[in-house]
């Protein structure tokens, strides 16, 4: 992990639907000064890595309305023993990096 793009935080996890949504407390794009790529055919945002719980995992950022969010899908959530309204400690990376 490259200790200056990686970024410490604690979330709440907002949704009991998949995937699971953490707010990130910071902007993406000007945290790590690399612009949103394609994601998926009609999406955009960061592909990221990093460790939620102490749990490796991989992930996507997205932004919806003005905000940006972690998405967590149930096999990373599971490994980390993660539900809906929990709050969890979060370390993510660009991929990229």
């Amino acid at each position: 992990m490259n200790k200056h793009r990686a970024v410490a935080f604690r979330a709440t996890v907002h949704s009991d639907q998949q995937p699971w949504l953490l707010p990130l407390p910071f902007d993406p794009v000007s945290q790590w000064s690399t612009p949103a790529r394609p994601l998926w055919k009609c999406g955009h945002g960061h592909r990221v890595r990093g460790s939620l719980n102490g749990r490796d995992f991989r992930g996507a950022v997205i932004e919806r309305s003005g905000t940006f969010w972690l998405q967590l899908e149930e096999s990373a959530a599971m490994a980390a023993s993660v539900s809906a309204g929990q709050a969890v400690d979060v370390l993510i990376e660009p991929e990229d990096s």
